[in-house]
């Protein structure tokens, strides 16, 4: 019979760990567990705080913020993640909070100011909170405002994330990023805001960029994007209608619902996923070529994507792996007609020489422009060494789609491919 092992046999960093994973309350109720439990929890690493999720009866919110940060005991605190609304914290107490946190070596600040009905606060966060040399990761949630009349010094900070953050003006989001030398990962999440023209990130260390922004106002005209070293570019909605990027040194790329030309530094990218919709225009300026391009992913969810996959496939002439992305339907049986595939004028270069892989996943085995996709690709790519399709599994009963499924398979099977080493597959997902 194995031996029960007790918790307090663990390895004490392993024990703060788990700590670190259960509520405050929970943690500081251990203290009455034995004499080596009294203190051990004034140095778990992470802090969470939640004042809407607070009750209590004999001390404030803000009261028991307070004397959590003024018993840690540990050299380091790892994370203090702080949900806040003004109903429970006052903002001159959480300055104070956070001011205090940094003096503790902080790493991680999380910062989440709760809406409630009828609230019109905010909270702001300053110039003087922008100065902390150990933090590393810096998240700003709903309704922070970010307000940095100058330059701040986080000379540590290498990941921040700006989920649906305001900003007084344009110069504030420009401090708030000049003060971060370091700064390697960047998110950003916007929706309405009035305030902002033009977001400028000018980062030269920054490696990787995510945008997530439907902001649609008048006020706003786009991003402008000077980041040397970037390496990976996410947009997964942009509704502006200006973006300018400069990254000579992009490697990935994932585009989803834009509503702008991208710029020429896309053309760099070795692997690049799209994700866009028929109304949407991703072609880059006349007479690029993605030379750098090996892995292509792109999602068929509109009867465009058919030229989008011909004007990829004339341009990406060293294009190694192609891979198709169906979209899960409410009825499988929903079909768009009426739309023809513009196929290459001539067989691209890629399928020449470069293609050796092929993958489709939720193929649609009724639809017939599928199919003629498919059969291009496989009597065109001469090097293709492996062709996967994949389809949602067909439930007992379903007679019908099972054998249309064998008769597309058939047919595939029965394709005069161009390579004689493809080995084609045929599975469920």
């Amino acid at each position: 019979m194995a031996e029960e092992m007790n918790i307090g046999q663990l390895d004490e960093n392993l024990i703060l760990k788990i700590l670190s994973l259960v509520p405050i309350k929970t943690v500081v109720s251990t203290s009455v567990l034995s004499k080596e439990w009294q203190s051990r929890w004034k140095s778990v690493p992470k802090l969470k705080f939640n004042s809407e999720d607070y009750q209590s009866e004999h001390q404030t919110f803000s009261e028991t913020v307070y004397k959590y940060l003024l018993s840690y005991e540990a050299e380091v605190l790892d994370s203090f993640h702080l949900s806040f609304g003004s109903d429970k914290a006052d903002a001159v107490d959480v300055v104070h909070w956070i001011k205090t946190a940094f003096a503790l070596h902080l790493r991680t600040l999380v910062l989440e100011f709760l809406i409630y009905p009828y609230e019109v606060d905010e909270f702001i966060f300053t110039s003087s909170l922008c100065t902390c040399d150990t933090l590393v990761t810096l998240k700003l949630g709903s309704l922070i405002l970010v307000d940095i009349p100058a330059p701040g010094s986080m000379k540590s900070l290498k990941t921040l994330h700006l989920i649906h953050a305001f900003y007084t003006n344009d110069d504030s989001i420009c401090n708030l990023l000049s003060g971060c030398p370091r700064l390697e990962e960047l998110v950003v999440e916007r929706s309405c805001e009035y305030s902002v023209k033009f977001f400028t990130i000018k980062v030269p260390s920054l490696q990787i960029l995510k945008i997530y922004d439907d902001n649609d106002e008048d006020e706003f005209v786009g991003y402008v994007i000077d980041t040397p070293s970037l390496k990976y570019l996410e947009i997964g909605y942009l509704g502006c209608p200006q973006f300018s990027l400069n990254a000579p040194g992009l490697v990935a790329a994932y585009i989803g619902s834009v509503s702008n030309v991208i710029s020429e530094s896309l053309v760099s990218v070795r692997r690049l996923v799209l994700n866009v919709s028929t109304s949407m225009t991703i072609y880059p300026p006349t007479g690029c070529i993605f030379y750098q391009l090996v892995y292509l992913q792109i999602y068929t969810h509109e009867p465009g994507w058919y030229d989008l996959l011909t004007w990829m496939l004339e341009h990406s002439p060293k294009l190694q792996v192609l891979k198709l992305v169906g979209k899960y339907r409410i009825n499988p049986d929903y079909h768009v007609l009426g739309w023809e595939w513009n196929k290459p004028k001539s067989v691209p270069e890629c399928l020449l020489s470069h293609l050796e892989t092929f993958v489709w996943r939720r193929y649609d085995w009724k639809g017939e422009k599928e199919e003629e996709v498919a059969i291009y690709l496989l009597k065109n790519a001469r090097e293709l060494k492996n062709a996967i399709f994949s389809t949602g599994p067909i439930e007992p009963g379903q007679l019908d789609k099972l054998k249309q499924r064998r008769r597309t398979r058939k047919k595939l099977d029965g394709v005069l491919k161009a390579s004689n080493t493809c080995h084609l597959v045929f599975k469920f997902e």
